[in-house]
């Protein structure tokens, strides 16, 4: 019986252990998809320019999150859907979206051709780290 205990024991310690494991997977995998959707931002950003000379139309200015126009809010909701929330600033001649991140901390793109993790510290939020059209 004691034999019987300890075997269910460990049994139940590895389960947890597995657990804990493909939750933070999970979290990765969410993260790279984020990711990867802001890199389709700067693809709809550039084509968007390419069109119009500028990259007015990429945010929406009343509350700094994407346009919902053409590609930008279908990107904008699956970002959404893996969790994360995209804030955008623009100008004629250059853009920059953030993005939270489901491990934390955000991911910055702009037009210049930066994509990068933007590390926060305190009360700072991904939102209060993009000020400008650059990624900070």
């Amino acid at each position: 019986m004691v034999e019987i205990m300890v075997v269910a024991a460990i049994t139940v310690l590895i389960a947890a252990i597995v657990l804990v494991a493909m939750g933070e997977s999970r979290k990765e995998a969410r993260d790279a998809a984020i990711k990867t959707s802001l890199g389709e931002i700067r693809k709809a950003a550039e084509f968007l320019y390419d069109s119009n000379s500028n990259y007015l139309g990429v945010c929406n200015l009343a509350d700094n999150t994407l346009s919902e126009s053409g590609d930008f809010g279908r990107i904008e909701d699956y970002i959404e859907a893996q969790g994360g929330a995209v804030f955008c600033r623009e100008d004629l001649t250059a853009y920059a979206t953030i993005s939270t991140l489901n491990r934390g901390d955000c991911w910055c793109i702009d037009s210049l051709g930066a994509a990068r993790i933007i590390t926060l510290s305190g009360s700072e939020t991904c939102q209060s780290k993009l000020t400008t059209t650059e990624c900070p």
